[in-house]
């Protein structure tokens, strides 16, 4: 097999013992030079996914065309996973592998000729597509800010303030939050010079407010989302939308009565989305097969979760985030979910999805998955697949894996956010994580420029620099300036938050869920 050599190194390192014990794959190989030779080699690779998982299989779920490309979900009998994907080799062979271990990650580096080699950053159009139109609102743009630090706030309001456009009016939340959120929302308004406003309904009234900017957590979003979109503000909303599936719709519905412009934060005017978008656009793949998407941050104290213990999913999860743990389904998987429903414009059919506690004794104490894999299928008979999760500060050299493959019938595209890239070796002390934050435990958010608990900066690679957060910024106030609908709007965020639920019901099943 044209893989051999990539088996044998990943069997080689994995004798290291240097990730651990191994406890998830994803594996795509388009290596079968005719149609009907496909469903052979994905049987052959499930197999040596279990074996490096040293696992049997409990159940295995396909989706995809045997003409093309299969794609394999396998859960083991005892709570591992894999992501297997087969398909007829189109111009270059292509090899993708990575297996995640308890204490890191092997990531299977192939050669890339022109048909892999991720195309040159593309920088955001002004306008990509007609989502919509709305009533401009000229600048400049009071924003308040629900929910202060030891969120994504603090990060939202520098892209904001960075833009030129907007100012900040305060900080508020609602009534009945905890101290410690009471203590976090105040640190921020003292840093950035602005009040703390203690009644958020009076608040959101204010005439001098253009912009909520709502960072509550997951469960308190959708109430507050609506009672702004109400007051006519516009909204700039973290992910995931909200905690439940009546607030999606309760949700929309506001939105869309309103007329103002909502967009949740996610990735898509980063690179490798807007990299794969550009290749999508550019017809080089001929007819779309399939997207496979691979998002691990490289954060968090890992390697303490406890692997005799099998994670039992629940159907409909109530907490997403606590101050040590965070479901990371959602939290990271709402990334690549939300890119897909952006690139694609179709309609999911299916989903099919795993949950795993494999990284954190924090995340397993808390009843909160730190990994899943998910597998499903789009109008036309796209196949998608994720992998995502944390899975501790040391799994990687950068930020964490950040993936994106796209196969075509004519071709196939890798495009990861790592690459290209400067490596440096020298004689410098090893990078080590900071120490434990008493009130960030897990490193979960970005600290203060101060903090004596921030993390040195992973320097081995150096990557080009990109204006991530103000890009997603941008986009926004574009849209409120200029009258037209986010590209991640209530409804795109809305759509990710329902395959996201249906993926928790399909892993507490452990079956594939019909859409809608």
């Amino acid at each position: 097999m044209r893989a051999s050599a990539a088996f044998h190194t990943i069997k080689q390192a994995l004798a290291t013992g240097s990730i651990g014990t191994p406890v998830a794959v994803r594996l795509i190989a388009n290596l079968a030079d005719h149609s009907d030779e496909v469903i052979e080699l994905s049987n052959t690779l499930v197999e040596q996914a279990l074996a490096w998982l040293g696992e049997i299989a409990s159940s295995t779920d396909q989706m995809g065309d045997a003409s093309q490309q299969i794609s394999h979900l396998v859960r083991t009998t005892n709570g591992r996973s894999a992501l297997v994907s087969a398909g007829v080799c189109r111009g270059e062979p292509l090899v993708e592998i990575v297996v995640f271990g308890n204490r890191g990650v092997l990531s299977w580096e192939a050669g890339r000729g022109s048909a892999s080699f991720p195309t040159e950053t593309t920088q955001t159009s002004e306008v990509v597509r007609d989502f919509g139109s709305l009533t401009p609102t000229p600048p400049p743009y009071g924003v308040l800010l629900v929910s202060g630090d030891h969120t994504h706030q603090p990060g939202y309001a520098e892209a904001l303030l960075a833009d030129g456009r907007c100012r900040l009016i305060g900080v508020t939340d609602e009534d009945d939050v905890d101290n410690r959120r009471r203590e976090l929302n105040q640190r921020m308004a003292d840093r950035f010079g602005i009040p703390l406003l203690p009644n958020l309904s009076e608040a959101i009234k204010r005439d001098d407010v253009h912009i909520v900017s709502v960072c509550a957590e997951p469960y308190r979003r959708g109430s507050i989302i609506v009672q702004a979109a109400r007051a006519g503000k516009h909204l700039y909303l973290d992910k995931p939308l909200v905690g439940s599936l009546h607030d999606t719709d309760a949700v929309v519905e506001a939105v869309r009565s309103s007329g103002v412009v909502a967009h949740m934060f996610t990735q898509v005017h980063w690179d490798p989305a807007q990299r794969a978008k550009a290749v999508l656009d550019s017809g080089q793949l001929g007819d779309l097969v399939a997207i496979h998407c691979d998002v691990c941050f490289a954060k968090g104290h890992g390697g303490t979760a406890d692997l005799s213990r099998s994670r039992v999913e629940h159907e409909f999860p109530a907490r997403f985030e606590l101050p040590e743990a965070k479901r990371e389904l959602t939290n990271v998987g709402v990334y690549p979910v939300a890119m897909l429903l952006w690139l694609l414009q179709r309609e999911v059919r299916r989903v099919d999805a795993t949950t795993g506690n494999f990284f954190f004794a924090e995340h397993q104490t808390h009843d909160m998955e730190d990994f899943g894999q998910i597998l499903m299928e789009f109008d036309g008979g796209v196949t998608t697949t994720i992998s995502a999760g944390r899975a501790g500060w040391r799994s990687h050299p950068g930020f964490g894996l950040h993936r994106v493959c796209l196969i075509g019938t004519k071709t196939s595209v890798t495009v990861d956010a790592h690459r290209p890239r400067v490596e440096v070796w020298s004689d410098i002390d090893p990078w080590t994580p900071p120490p434990r934050d008493p009130d960030d435990p897990m490193g979960m958010w970005a600290p203060l420029p101060d903090s004596s608990f921030k993390a040195a900066s992973k320097d081995a690679w150096q990557l080009p620099t990109t204006a991530a957060w103000a890009a997603d910024a941008k986009h926004f106030l574009d849209c409120i300036e200029f009258g037209r609908q986010s590209e991640v709007s209530a409804d795109v965020a809305a759509k990710a938050s329902r395959i996201l639920f249906a993926a928790y019901r399909s892993a507490s099943r452990k079956m594939t869920m019909d859409w809608p």
